[in-house]
């Protein structure tokens, strides 16, 4: 267990005028806080503040992280409040409390709408600053070390989460000593039988590969020398889990790795890390495609070095890393070693902090995200993929997820770029929106202000920036509809009199455009609405008629303007029409059902089922495809059904404009020779399941068909005579 008094003197070695007092009086009143708390291994509770802080000294972090780490747990798990370590640390320490504390005493509606609230939290405060997630991560860290104590559930859940989440934000926060530390611990408790069988083989290995990591330093410090170099040379062993995964990806046996082992080679500046890559190239054979330089185009993280891999003695595969001291400092501590907490007003230090942009636009998509479910996979999605580098028209360089569409680097520029681009040319070249973006593409965004999402671009876009924009866009429009219809209903129930306050309070809302919201949705029935405000005169509770525009036709009957329907309003949906013999509707209280008045919209169709008997002979459907098709009858589905003996059944889902337009079909249906009946198919439409005909339906079927049968006979005599 660390002591108060070794992280004191560990943050007086890198900040001799550290404020010390503040660090020991924060170690005091955590300690009388959690003074009756044990944790589950029995140790006393202030042992895991200590190591959390412990880590972030090792970070090399300022006085007022140490203090949150010391701190962190005491809101929410002890009887101290927000308010107290304010007035006791100050307005800096008690938002970077805030910012870690879980939302544990807010009711929710499941444990993953908790779990997204928590890290929604945690992401917002550190988009404003970057501590919070830095002590998130070195509390994660001890956790882990600890977690062996706990039920397996408990264990494999926390495990999971930490590889789902915490893993992937420190990769991309450059902290990788914690992010490897953190993988190796959850590997541990996700797969504990693949885990200790290949750290038992890799134990088997141990003292070959030192060997081989100490000839190889020497070897390659001794060919720098000689150029006149002066560089360090570092080995190291690559953890457990990335070995797995490695075996994973290529489907490899442990026998058929090489590459244990991975150098850097760490130099004063930038030209002497391609120096050092000719010499590195000159000694050992590169291994083609796998040579990345990171210092031209770093990784989103602001990470920056050369990576290169040789065959080195005995056929030994090398990883190397060139990096110069100030690249390499950032390496080992990310985003901790740039203090932009700080400086923020710097050009130098603003210049650093474009390098985690990702982590601002993470942060917008939380106010638009309404799925806790939702939310959480996009950011697994976001923090796990690699990046591919492209290019603006103007030069910019964009960081995006491997996998990324044209539409995600439209919504990267910027949201209304996104929401109006219209088309897209890469390189030049007009493209599609699926086609997939390269590393260097050059890509140009042609807009429109008449061009609007499409709800087939959550099928093309990769990046949790443009999934919610789009979802988001659609939730607008669909509130400011229902704000609309909410409101016509209104006036067509009160006219234009005053909302009173006892009606808003009655229907659960704060103000009349919540009501007219929640009305136009569905969420509220009107014919509730209507009895509560006029309960005192029941003979002025009636039906209503509403007007066709704000009316959606049901998908279980199909009706059409001209029917005989009524409607009723679904929760989500709105205002649904249903044919007046709907089965639907006749399971419905009358008090729910309003009578409606719905006249056609000029240049607007209405899906609805038909039922063509025809001969089973060849061309008969294409006879009745080509005739709707002459009378502008759009087919939107079609089933098929072979009755007994000759005649087969079409189930065809058509667009008409209304009753009229239906009635020219099914002249038009009735007058061909192969079809012998055609009416109406209102039961579960097109989309549940087909209607089977009793034994009356099929003597029915057969007189049809005699009357189909003599259409030719007749035709022929009239000729003859």
């Amino acid at each position: 267990m660390s002591r108060i008094f070794e992280i004191t003197e560990q943050v007086q070695t890198y900040m001799p005028k550290a404020d010390v007092e503040l660090i020991n009086r924060a170690y005091v009143f955590a300690a009388h806080a959690h003074a009756r708390q044990r944790r589950s291994s029995g140790e006393l509770y202030i042992t895991h503040p200590l190591n959390v802080a412990k880590n972030l000294a090792d970070l090399k972090l300022d006085v007022s992280s140490i203090v949150t780490g010391l701190l962190h747990d005491t809101v929410e798990d002890t009887h101290v409040t927000l308010e107290d370590i304010q007035t006791r640390f100050g307005d800096e320490i008690a938002r970077l409390v805030d910012g870690v504390t879980k939302v544990g005493k807010i009711h929710f509606r499941s444990s993953e709408h908790q779990k997204a609230e928590n890290f929604r939290k945690m992401i917002m405060a550190t988009a404003q600053d970057l501590r919070v997630l830095l002590v998130k991560l070195a509390d994660r860290l001890h956790n882990m070390n600890t977690l062996a104590v706990m039920r397996e559930d408990k264990r494999k859940r926390i495990a999971v989460e930490t590889m789902e989440i915490y893993v992937p934000l420190a990769h991309r926060l450059g902290i990788h000593w914690i992010a490897q530390a953190m993988e190796d611990l959850a590997f541990k408790h996700i797969d504990p039988k693949a885990s200790q069988e290949l750290e038992g083989k890799l134990e088997g290995k141990l003292e070959f590969l030192t060997q081989t990591q100490t000839r190889l330093e020497g070897i390659i410090q001794e060919a720098l020398r000689r150029q006149g170099i002066e560089a360090k040379v570092q080995g190291r062993m690559k953890n457990v889990y990335s070995l797995h995964q490695k075996m994973q990806r290529k489907s490899l046996d442990f026998d058929e790795i090489y590459d244990f082992i991975a150098f850097r080679v760490i130099v004063e500046d930038t030209p002497a890390c391609y120096h050092v890559l000719g010499i590195i190239h000159s000694l050992y054979h590169p291994v083609p495609g796998r040579f990345k330089d990171y210092i031209a185009l770093p990784k989103a993280n602001g990470y920056q070095s050369l990576h290169t891999v040789v065959i080195g003695p005995d056929s030994f595969r090398i990883e190397v890393q060139i990096r110069s001291e100030s690249m390499h400092y950032f390496a080992e501590n990310g985003v901790a070693s740039h203090w932009l907490y700080k400086s923020k007003d710097k050009p130098e230090e603003q210049k650093e902090m474009q390098g985690f942009q990702w982590l601002k636009q993470l942060a917008e998509t939380l106010h638009t995200a309404d799925n806790p479910g939702e939310f959480l996979e996009n950011v697994r999605l976001d923090l796990f993929v690699k990046e591919v580098y492209v290019f603006s028209r103007d030069g910019d360089l964009f960081a995006l997820p491997r996998g990324s569409k044209p539409l995600d680097f439209a919504y990267a520029v910027h949201t209304d770029v996104g929401n109006h681009c219209m088309a897209i040319r890469i390189n030049g070249e007009p493209a599609e929106f699926k086609q997939e973006l390269l590393n260097g593409d050059e890509i140009e965004v042609v807009t429109s202000p008449e061009q609007t999402p499409s709800r087939k671009w959550l099928q093309w876009v990769k990046t949790a920036k443009a999934k919610q924009s789009i979802r988001q866009w659609f939730r607008v429009q669909e509130k400011e509809s229902a704000i609309r219809l909410g409101e016509h209903l209104l006036n067509s129930t009160l006219g234009k009199a005053t909302i009173r306050h006892d009606v808003l309070q009655f229907a659960g809302c704060k103000d009349d455009v919540e009501l007219k919201e929640k009305l136009g949705r569905g969420d509220i029935e009107a014919s509730e609405l209507l009895q509560y405000i006029h309960k005192d005169d029941e003979s002025v509770i009636r039906k209503q008629a509403f007007a066709e525009s704000k009316m959606q036709p049901a998908t279980c009957c199909h009706p059409i303007p001209g029917d005989n329907v009524v409607g009723s309003f679904v929760s989500g949906e709105g205002f649904i029409v249903h044919d007046l013999h709907c089965p639907v509707m006749m399971r419905k209280d009358a008090m729910q059902c309003v009578d409606v008045d719905w006249q056609p919209v000029e240049g607007q169709y209405y899906k609805t089922g038909i039922e063509v008997f025809c001969l089973n002979e060849r061309g008969s459907l294409g006879l009745v495809t080509s005739c709707l098709s002459r009378e502008e009858a759009n087919i939107e589905d079609i089933k098929i059904e072979q009755l007994p003996g000759t005649l087969t059944l079409l189930y065809i889902l058509i667009d008409v404009e209304d009753r009229v337009h239906l009635a020219r079909v099914f002249k038009a249906l009735k007058a061909l020779t192969h079809v012998s009946r055609v009416r109406r198919h209102h039961p579960q439409g097109l989309g549940g399941n087909v209607v089977r005909h009793k034994f009356g339906s099929v003597l029915q079927t057969m007189a049809s068909l005699g009357q189909t049968l003599t259409k030719p006979f007749k035709k022929k005599t009239k000729e003859k005579g």
